[in-house]
């Protein structure tokens, strides 16, 4: 499948695409996806729903990171970009804090384009990436923190089968603790 907003020599193959859903596909970062993720990390807004600071380096300096962990990924952390069908970049999903030994790791979603709030394209993300993590690697279980006032985002978690386990805090913040485990394979 290739898209219509793809830049140059950036069109989608088979290799990049991780998941598909009725409403979004996952698929693997590019450069192409740098301004997108730049202007999100500087809203102030979207940093809010993160408990962070919006980001103040220059766009160069950014994107010289970005290409970087495009080449030399983290161990730790893996990122994919959230599209729609018709090619348009809308947020990001990832897995961070891997911990192989305990088997586990966190989960994260940012839909960017506010555009696209409300309609389930996160929740369908987020089970998919679940879906990827559990039939691609050894990990069985994947939590996250929502902020305690964003009861959307729970809300939508909770759709896409997590469980509230507790709450913790981080400074000023308070959050909710929502995990979900690998389903036990199927007996047949």
């Amino acid at each position: 499948m290739t898209t219509t907003q793809d830049p140059p020599g950036e069109s989608l193959t088979g290799d990049d695409i991780i998941a598909v859903g009725e409403q979004v596909l996952l698929r693997r970062k590019r450069v192409g996806d740098a301004p997108a993720d730049y202007a999100w990390r500087r809203d102030e807004a979207l940093a809010r729903y993160d408990a962070a600071r919006p980001i103040t380096q220059l766009y160069e300096d950014f994107l010289r990171n970005f290409r970087e962990e495009l080449v030399n990924p983290h161990p730790f952390r893996r990122t994919f970009a959230v599209e729609t069908p018709d090619g348009h970049h809308i947020g990001n999903v990832m897995y961070y804090n891997i911990d192989l030994a305990r088997h586990e790791t966190e989960l994260g979603v940012t839909i960017g384009d506010p555009d696209y709030w409300g309609y389930g394209f996160g929740t369908e993300a987020v089970r998919l990436l679940v879906d990827y993590v559990f039939s691609t690697t050894s990990l069985t279980r994947i939590y996250l923190h929502t902020l305690d006032w964003n009861v959307r985002a729970q809300r939508a978690f909770h759709s896409a089968g997590f469980r509230d386990t507790g709450r913790s805090r981080r400074g000023s913040h308070r959050f909710h603790r929502m995990e979900i485990d690998c389903p036990p394979a199927s007996a047949g």
